[in-house]
């Protein structure tokens, strides 16, 4: 009896067991997307080849999956083999449609602009652990700044929020499924920042992308190997001691680490730079990431998700110059680490929590600051984090066998939490705002003590007992507890 066909290489058959886990993945994908204020979106599944090209040069030819109709038969064949290429290939990421959707509707589209997808892509490479050629893979991406922030100071202040809004949505995720900050950690660094480095150890501007080629091949290579291949392209010798030193070398060969605490202190406010360090080696090899790049990472795993700022593609695909920022996650090295970590559900479990209720569409809350004033700003924000994280149960964390997807995990849930990227003090176009996003309950903070909220719908609003609402999560007044109990 023949053997019965197998998978093509490098792809997956799933049983339903196999099915649910994966959309066990997806759902968290989804929840921790719209609780942080991100839109769904989604393009195609192939696009024109060339536009892969624009961003990433003639060399990701070798890992896509071309493709033609075969309509035109020899003839169609012969133009492909003339041109060293079809005319379409199945998606290897998503970052280039998304540039090409931002550009065709970039004057009407809201800045920023905060979209998310999880989809099919495909890579025409060798499988291996983490990899393969068909995959799920998420997208997070922030397109433009406020559209108020005129000033370079106030720019550079929105790009690091910006960033650390991109990062606080992966470490949500990562939470969310049960990871903690001592399995995986969140390393961040500046390409910026880098090119300076590296043209004080006499690199010129030539030589700067074959320098964080091989910066982002540091873990992948051996040392000596790294060497070599920076001699054959004539790189300085003060550049090749830098790439080749000891991780726990001199400090002094190191760039100022003082110079990422933009995106570090927002992070801090958010309460969630103790799941981040700085890591000079992350690179990030593409050549059209700008500044922040990041990677999260976990031992003895690829990176779990990588991204970065790319402040560039955006005009490089025919729209206005936009700057941006994003990630992506895959599912393969996620799924990897849940089953490693004991953290993926099984059988009855499994079924129940594919079946919870998910994060609601329209937003449960709106935050704004009427006054302007830095130091309520500093308190949205972390407010804002706090609501989106939820605040988990006295009983659940006293457990040591607790796990994420346990129905009494949280005493205040997540909830879907936007807030106002708009520096005005009107009021009335602050609410507006809220009303545009179709939030059901609005929020403005005059202190961290004195808090007003507001019930869209019917334009009423909600006071406290006693006193008036507050941060202090300990407090009975406390905002979260009020809006947990509204949207039971």
């Amino acid at each position: 009896m023949p053997n019965p066909p197998q998978p093509p290489k490098g792809t997956r058959d799933l049983y339903p067991q196999d099915l649910l886990k994966r959309r066990y993945i997806q759902n968290a994908w989804r929840d921790a997307s719209l609780r942080c204020g991100f839109d769904e979106i989604e393009g195609p599944t192939f696009e024109s080849t060339d536009l892969y090209a624009i961003k990433s040069g003639d060399g990701i030819l070798n890992e896509l999956f071309q493709t033609f109709s075969g309509k035109g038969g020899q003839q169609t064949l012969d133009k492909l083999i003339e041109k060293g290429k079809a005319d379409f290939a199945l998606r290897p990421e998503f970052t280039p449609t998304l540039a090409r959707m931002y550009a065709a509707r970039a004057k009407q589209l809201p800045k920023p602009c905060k979209w998310f997808t999880a989809g099919p892509y495909f890579r025409a490479e060798r499988p291996q652990r983490g990899r393969l050629r068909e995959f799920l893979q998420w997208n997070i991406d922030i397109i433009g700044l406020p559209s108020d922030e005129d000033t370079p100071q106030a720019q550079a202040r929105a790009r690091a929020q910006m960033d650390a809004e991109t990062i606080e949505c992966c470490i949500n995720l990562l939470a969310d499924l049960g990871l903690t900050k001592s399995q995986l950690n969140i390393q961040l660094n500046d390409r910026a920042v880098m090119a300076q480095h590296f043209q004080s150890l006499n690199l010129n501007n030539s030589q700067i992308d074959s320098a964080f080629t091989l910066l982002d091949k540091r873990d992948k290579l051996p040392l000596d190997k790294l060497a070599q291949l920076a001699r054959d392209q004539s790189l300085p010798d003060p550049f090749i001691t830098f790439l080749t030193r000891p991780l726990t070398g001199d400090p002094s060969q190191e760039p100022n680490p003082k110079t990422l605490s933009s995106v570090s202190s927002v992070l801090s406010v958010f309460n969630l730079s103790n799941w981040t360090s700085t890591n000079f080696n992350i690179a990030r090899g593409l050549a059209y990431y700008t500044g922040t790049v990041f990677e999260a990472i976990a031992d003895g795993e690829r990176a779990v998700a990588g991204g970065g700022r790319y402040d560039n593609l955006i005009e490089l695909m025919g729209g206005p110059k936009t700057p941006a920022v994003g990630f992506a996650m895959g599912d393969v090295v996620l799924g990897n680490l849940l089953d490693d970590k004991n953290l993926m559900p099984e059988g009855v479990e499994l079924m129940e929590a594919v079946a919870k209720q998910q994060t609601p569409i329209r937003p449960t809350a709106f935050i704004a600051v009427p006054n302007n004033d830095q130091e309520n700003k500093s308190t949205a924000q972390s407010l804002t984090a706090a609501l989106r994280r939820g605040q988990e149960s006295e009983s659940y964390l006293s457990r040591e066998d607790r796990k994420p997807w346990q129905t009494d995990r949280y005493s205040i849930p997540p909830l879907h939490t936007r807030i106002s990227y708009k520096s005005t003090t009107n009021p009335g176009k602050l609410r507006a705002d809220a009303q545009k996003q179709h939030a059901k309950y609005y929020i403005e903070i005059h202190a961290p003590n004195k808090i007003t909220l507001t019930d869209m719908d019917n334009r009423q609003p909600i006071t406290p007992p006693t006193g008036l609402f507050n941060t202090d999560p300990t407090s009975e007044n406390y905002i979260g507890k009020t809006l947990a109990n509204l949207t039971k």
